[in-house]
């Protein structure tokens, strides 16, 4: 009787639009690329360290939201209009909550907040 149940194995994520964030180093590079730009803010514009932070954040910000939670499909064509109702935050990990990856990306904007925040000289405000 045991024999007529099969477990099925979860598929891979088959949507190249979000399988590149399964790749072992994109952490890591995502990390790389916020703290480079960071220098590159703090050398071009010649700010505080806190000032350069703060415009990092911001630059996140616009950049996530705009790829993550307002742009809906995927480039790609293979996929048969599977995904054009899905921003990219609803496609990745097939739609499961509390993944990694999602801790991930949700922790990296709080951690920004706080580094902006802490670093910053409030005694001259920039902002506002």
């Amino acid at each position: 009787m045991r024999n007529l149940y099969v477990e099925a194995v979860q598929p891979v994520d088959l949507n190249k639009n979000t399988s590149w964030f399964q790749y072992p180093g994109v952490w890591t590079i995502y990390i790389f690329i916020l703290f480079f730009s960071w220098l590159v803010v703090l050398s071009l514009l010649g700010c505080t360290a806190g000032t350069a932070w703060t415009i990092v954040h911001l630059a996140h910000f616009a950049v996530t939201y705009h790829f993550f939670h307002w742009k809906k499909g995927t480039p790609f064509s293979e996929d048969q209009g599977m995904y054009n109702k899905l921003t990219w935050w609803e496609q990745m990990d097939n739609g499961k909550q509390l993944t990694r990856n999602r801790k991930f990306l949700t922790v990296v904007p709080v951690v920004l907040y706080l580094i902006a925040s802490h670093t910053t000289d409030y005694r001259n405000p920039w902002l506002f």
